[in-house]
């Protein structure tokens, strides 16, 4: 036997081995993190058929053109699988290059990213240095004689053969699917450039007359609020599950739960809706009552589009202005272009304000209700103000002076005992900010819309979900994770109701507009009104995947990735496992709806007739 042979083919080959050994190594860790439970193996050996597929055809073009194909489809397979595993740990969905594109927005949850950040994220890149090392140092190998090309390329070929036929066998005999390769790093990324770059909508109609808000002037609920300020909330991360919750006897949102008692509107089952942007297409949707794009911020894709939203509408019904009050930087997701498009007058920033009492993000909330009330004593009445705040920003370490709950030793440091404190703390200084607008005379005459924009705590975390169910004495469920509170206050209109329909942020504005008596609307809007309508189905996407939907019947999460095991369908209430398959019609309807909003915003065509 000749000993040099083997030696040969290891000189020759040995790194390639290495390199696609330490790359099946990788895709394994990297597709037990995104929930293909039961398929890792199956998106391993697909991912390594890729690859050996394209260099095979780089071969028959040149020796060097596949080695730096290799190269690059390596390099690139480490960086999108530590890049899209920090931000699945993060969203639960795999990220488009778009949000890739908006890193500049990652000063916002940069802290959060390096707490996600573990040695699994790390693996995906931790050999580039030594693999530098190795280029700059290696010799030159001599050129491959004909025989030994085709050799090659039987070999790469016979390697993308044996793979092919274990996903067919897999998809026969198992329960891997065609369509399931969506899914590998390889096709989603290409898949995802190819839709980034094209428009898909120039000419898809929409039948508008869908989305037009109903004649509601002669319900009993139309003008109780006519000719009053309006003040909205956005309350950074604030769950329904704090309302009326004590944790070791200590109430913790003692402010809003007083509001609940009088003249408020409650919806306990309202669920958050947001696109790319997170914290900005919450607002977005609640002014706008359109849907966000599902992958990018609307403030930055469709910044200068024609919007006649509740900014715009209230000024032509009399309103003397619109304003926002935010204590981050101005230049965050594009608000301070993309507001005089949206109908607002005026922004007062962090950069706007006195520097007082700093926080992780920005300055405290305390001190943008206190330094607001400046503007809001000068302004003619009635206005619009809208708020913004993040003191309970993730990961909710407000400073030791501002924490007023005592917390059991082993909940100190949880991010579950942070975020109560963060909350708690809202809370007390909302309270501070309603005395100050009792005392400057604004209170009586106002409506207030207070919400939160998406959740803080996942049920995915078992220690969180046990900290949150021990403190609520039952489980802490996905309907929890995606319901925040609703509350419109209305000072001495005697109205006090819980309304438990199911309900999202597009809902929020055409309720509001019903309660202020304004009945012409001139663009779409993909909410109803709350107080009116007989039944609602809320519309998810980002978070799960376009189709998915709550009511007051279901919770259906159609998983991003699409794997039919994934599926999970919740009766509300009993968290019963129901069928998929009985809700696809539903799904489908809930799909539409989004998919229509986002052909209008790209055509930016939102005016009615």
């Amino acid at each position: 036997m000749n000993t040099s042979r083997p030696a040969a083919f290891v000189r020759r080959y040995g790194l390639y081995l290495l390199a696609t050994v330490l790359l099946m190594l990788k895709t394994y860790i990297f597709y037990s993190q995104i929930h293909l439970k039961g398929f890792e193996i199956a998106f391993c050996i697909a991912t390594l058929g890729i690859l050996t597929l394209t260099c095979g055809l780089l071969r028959c073009i040149s020796a060097s053109a596949a080695k730096i194909g290799f190269v690059v489809l390596y390099f690139l397979a480490g960086f999108f699988m530590g890049v899209d595993s920090v931000y699945y740990a993060y969203v639960v969905k795999l990220p488009s290059i778009a949000q890739i594109g908006m890193v500049g927005q990652l000063d916002d949850i940069s802290e959060t990213i390096s707490r996600l950040i573990n040695w699994k994220h790390m693996a995906m890149i931790l050999d580039f240095p030594l693999w530098y090392l190795y280029f700059l140092n290696r010799k030159k190998q001599p050129a491959a004689s004909k025989p030994k090309r085709r050799k090659e390329l039987a070999m790469a070929f016979s390697c993308v053969l044996c793979c092919l036929l274990i996903l067919t066998g897999w998809s026969i005999f198992g329960q891997f699917r065609p369509e399931y390769m969506i899914n590998e790093l390889y096709c989603y990324h290409t898949a995802d450039i190819v839709k980034t770059i094209r428009n898909a909508y120039d000419d898809t109609p929409v039948d508008k007359s869908l989305y037009t808000l109903r004649d509601d002037s002669d319900s009993p609920w139309f003008g109780i609020a006519e000719g009053r300020n309006v003040f909205i909330l956005q309350i950074e991360a604030l769950q329904n599950f704090v309302i009326g919750a004590y944790y070791e006897g200590q109430e913790l949102t003692p402010n809003l739960n007083a509001l609940l008692r009088e003249d408020t509107l409650y919806f306990p089952n309202h669920y958050y809706q947001i696109g790319g942007g997170n914290t900005a297409d919450a607002e977005f949707t609640v002014n706008n009552s359109l849907f966000a794009p599902e992958s990018e911020a609307a403030y930055v894709k469709y910044t200068a589009n024609g919007y006649f939203g509740l900014p715009w509408l209230l000024k032509e019904n009399g309103y003397s202005g619109a304003h926002v009050f935010h204590n981050y930087k101005g230049e965050f997701w594009n608000r301070r272009a993309a507001y005089p498009y949206q109908g607002f007058d005026s922004y007062t920033a962090l950069e706007d304000l006195e520097q007082n009492d700093p926080f992780p993000m920005g300055i405290s909330d305390r001190e943008m209700f206190r330094q607001s009330m400046e503007y809001l004593t000068a302004w003619e009445q009635p206005y619009y103000a809208f708020y913004i705040t993040v003191s309970s920003h993730h990961p909710y370490a407000i400073p030791l002076k501002d924490r007023g709950i005592t917390l059991k030793p082993e909940d100190e440091a949880t991010l579950f005992g942070l975020y109560i404190q963060s909350v708690n703390y809202v809370d007390r200084v909302l309270g501070e900010w309603l005395d100050m607008l009792k005392e400057e005379g604004l209170y009586d005459n106002s409506v207030f819309v207070l919400y939160g924009d998406h959740y803080a705590l996942t049920n995915a975390d078992s220690l969180i979900s046990s900290q949150v169910s021990a403190m609520l004495g039952r489980s802490y469920t996905i309907y929890d994770v995606f319901n925040v509170p609703l509350l419109m206050h209305i000072p001495g209109s005697g109205v006090t109701e819980t309304c438990t329909i199911a309900s999202g942020h597009i809902d929020i504005t055409p309720t509001l507009l019903c309660l202020l008596g304004i009945n012409e609307v001139k663009t779409v809007m993909f909410g109803q009104n709350l107080l009116t309508a007989e039944t609602n189905m809320v519309c998810e996407q980002t978070h799960m995947s376009i189709g998915s939907f709550i009511t007051n019947e279901v919770f259906f999460n159609k998983p991003h990735n699409n794997l039919l095991t994934n599926y999970s369908v919740y009766e509300y209430g009993t968290m019963t496992r129901l069928s998929p398959e009985s809700f696809a019609l539903q799904s489908a309807a809930a799909a539409k709806k989004i998919e229509d909003c986002a052909v209008l915003m790209a055509q930016n065509n939102l005016f009615l007739p």
